[in-house]
This record gives structure tokens, sequence and C-alpha cells, in this order.
């Protein structure tokens, strides 16, 4: 279910690698993207398919309108922060606004979700089921079941493309930064694999003992919005230890960028806060001061 968020949520994520042009294309279609994946994740049938429809598009319209002016304001201070030099209040606050908009994403997905829930059938938690392990093969083939010195590379890989991203091409002392958190971090991926299983299996006994309870609300939305309360001892504290080595690597970074980098930077989060101002501005309904909305049928009718 964490991977769905109606698909907004990881949308949003995926879309931060993109021109301008491409993020606005995309998350003007998201809620159509969303319903393909709803489907397959849930194997919806009749009507199903026309709620789920219909509250996806709510959710989208509340993104919209609610989340993507703070994705603006967001954008626009972690560029200030950028162009003055990272410290580490900088990071922690980064960290936490993630967590806070992930947070009121959950809330607004469980409530979208809960009357579609409560419609379904076998059929739909055999699908779910079939989806959820699917998604744990992969992450047995992709990072378990992997060669250690070849799963290092893809890490190193990975990060150094995430940066880039942002700054522009690395140099080779920021290339060994990476590489030095990737070799010093422990692997975390068993543990996280069996607490996920074990948060799926929760997952599945909530939605099948609440399906019509008017407890499955604010059960599935506690579930949803306190998934990093709800980690095993183990797994929490290989989390807690990684994300600690993540804060310091965003540091050392920073403290390594070339002016032509952090300008790049800069530049870049400037840009994405006026793509989602513009996004959020496409959302609304009354027209622009001085304009007047047409009434259809008043020039035939002479008015």
């Amino acid at each position: 279910m964490t991977r769905t968020r109606l698909a907004v949520v990881a949308l949003v994520a995926a879309l931060l690698a993109g021109c301008g042009a491409v993020v606005r294309v995309a998350y003007n279609n998201a809620d159509y993207a969303a319903r393909i994946a709803a489907h397959d994740w849930f194997d919806l049938h009749g009507e199903q398919s026309s709620l789920m429809r219909a509250h996806i598009e709510d959710f989208h319209a509340w993104h919209r309108r609610e989340e993507l002016p703070r994705y603006g304001r967001l954008f626009g201070s972690v560029a200030d922060r950028v162009a003055r030099g990272l410290v580490r209040e900088d990071v922690e606050w980064a960290l936490a606004s993630g967590r806070e908009r992930y947070q009121a994403l959950a809330a607004q997905a469980a409530a979208e979700l809960v009357p579609v829930l409560a419609t379904f059938t076998p059929a739909n938690y055999t699908a779910l089921e079939r989806k959820l392990a699917e998604g744990n093969d992969k992450l047995v083939k992709d990072y378990i079941a992997v060669d250690p010195a070849k799963r290092d590379r893809n890490r190193f890989k990975a990060i150094v493309n995430r940066f880039e991203d942002w700054t522009g091409p690395l140099n080779d002392e920021q290339e060994a930064l990476i590489r030095t958190f990737v070799r010093a971090g422990a692997d975390v991926t068993e543990a996280r694999l069996a607490d996920r299983k074990r948060r799926q299996r929760e997952l599945l006994q909530l939605l099948e003992t609440y399906r019509t309870s008017p407890e499955l609300g604010p059960r599935l939305t506690a579930y949803l919005v306190n998934w990093e309360n709800a980690r095993g001892p183990e797994y929490a504290r290989l989390a807690r230890a990684r994300e600690e080595q993540l804060i310091q690597l965003v540091l050392d970074i920073d403290r390594t960028l070339t002016s032509k980098q952090r300008a790049h930077a800069v530049t870049r989060f400037r840009a994405y806060a006026d793509d989602w101002y513009m996004l959020a501005g496409q959302g609304r309904k009354e027209p622009p001061a001085g304009m007047k909305t047409a009434v259809p049928g008043a020039a035939a009718a002479g008015g």
C-alpha cells in the first residue's frame, strides 16, 4: 500500500529529475497514471473503477490546491539555503519538511481510499497480495541476490546521478565522498525486507478486519502516517544510522561545491518552485482579476 499513495507521491519524487515541461505535462496527467496504478494493484471492476476514479480526481485536485503552493515555498527556501551554504540544521529541516508533506499526503490518500476499500472482495485482496509479493521479489532480485561489489557499484551510480541532477557533473573529490558513503553504510536491505513483510501482513489484516467498520479510516490513516514509528527495533536502528550518514554526506558535498555547481543547484530549485506555483495556479477555478466569466449561450441570446 505504501508504494501506491494513489501514485501521486511517487510521481512527485520521480519528476524531480525532469525538465520543467516534463514536470508540468506529467503532473497534469497524474490522475490518469494513478487510475492505471490502482487497477494494477487492486484489480478493480465496475462501480469500483468509477468510485476510485472519482476519489483520485478529488485527491489530485486537493494536492494541486493545497500541496503545490507548499512545494513552491519549500523549494524556494531550499534554494535560499543552498545559495548561502548548508549547515546541519538546514538538512534536518529539509528531512522534517519532507516527512511533514508525506504525512499530509498519506492522511488525504487514506481518506480517499476508504470508500473504495469498503467495497473490496476476495479478488481485490488477492490482487493486492500479488503486487506486494512482486515488489518483495524485486527487492530481493535487485539488492539481496546480487554480488555485493555490483550492488555497491549500482548504489554509487544511483547516488551520483541523484546529486548530478541538481549540481551538474561531480568532480573526483565529490565522487570519492559518495564512494566512502556507500562502503561505510551497513546493508539494511534484509532488515528492511523483513520489516516490510511484517507491515504488509498488518495492512492486509487491517483491511480485512475493518473493511466495513467506521474504524477503517482512522486505523488506515495511522498505519500510513506513522510508518517510521512502526518500524521494528533493528530496522529502525539501522535506518537512523544511515540517515545520519546521509546528512553528513550532503554537508560534505555542499562544502565541496564549486561556484558553478552551487549556482546550478540554486537555479534548479528555483525553477521547480516556479513550476509548482504555475501548476497550482492552473487548478484555480476563479478567472484572473479583471476578466469576466463568459456565460454559455449569452451571445446567441443577445445577453
